[in-house]
């Protein structure tokens, strides 16, 4: 993980400036839209999560680019026999490990502290129960950043490790794609020419 290079108060008003996304999960339903965390009856960690794209909303300022929290990471708070997923058990800490992010996607860990986007990259989610949200970024500023429609989708692979004294099994990895919100993308170029007038005047 790198340390993140902005202060974190300010980085997280440029984040609750950005709109609440309307886009294809519903970014304040909670569990639906999160990714949910459990154990199987093996002992192998387990994640549901719906599958669908994520749309991110523009945002400008000292973060550029789409972004959101959403999804987080939910402990499972009931037993789903019928799933084979059971709750964490009382000493299981988790590490989300990052496999790979495609280029220009940032996630920062809660608090902005933070950034994940390299391989081997981890976070401490601790333990249950725990209801955490990461802030997502599609970075417009960084160098390998593809506007769409050039790129419309970035995905963010990883997998979940528990260094407590339970000893799961890691998860599966699983993949999150983010896909900027529709109707945004002209947001982001009008801040981008405001930005570049205040230069070029100053």
């Amino acid at each position: 993980m790198k340390s993140a290079i902005v202060l974190s108060a300010l980085a997280a008003a440029s984040a609750l400036s950005a709109p609440v996304s309307a886009g294809l999960i519903d970014a304040r339903d909670g569990k639906e839209g999160d990714v949910n965390i459990g154990v199987d009856a093996s002992g192998q960690l387990v994640i549901e999560f719906g599958g669908e794209p994520v749309a991110l909303p523009a945002i400008s300022g000292l973060l550029s680019g789409f972004g959101l929290d959403e999804p987080g990471f939910f402990a499972l708070e009931e037993d789903e026999p019928d799933e084979n997923i059971f709750v964490l058990g009382p000493g299981a800490s988790i590490v989300l490990e990052v496999l790979s992010f495609d280029p220009a996607l940032k996630a920062w860990t809660p608090g902005f502290a933070d950034i994940l986007d390299q391989p081997g990259d981890t976070w401490t989610i601790g333990a249950a129960p725990f209801d955490t949200h990461p802030f997502w970024h599609i970075d417009a500023n960084d160098p390998t950043f593809i506007a769409p429609p050039g790129q419309s989708e970035w995905n963010a692979t990883f997998r979940l490790l528990d260094t407590g004294t339970t000893g799961y099994l890691p998860s599966e990895p699983v993949t999150v794609t983010f896909t900027p919100e529709p109707g945004t993308l002209g947001l982001l170029i009008a801040a981008g020419l405001v930005g570049r007038r205040r230069r070029l005047n100053g």
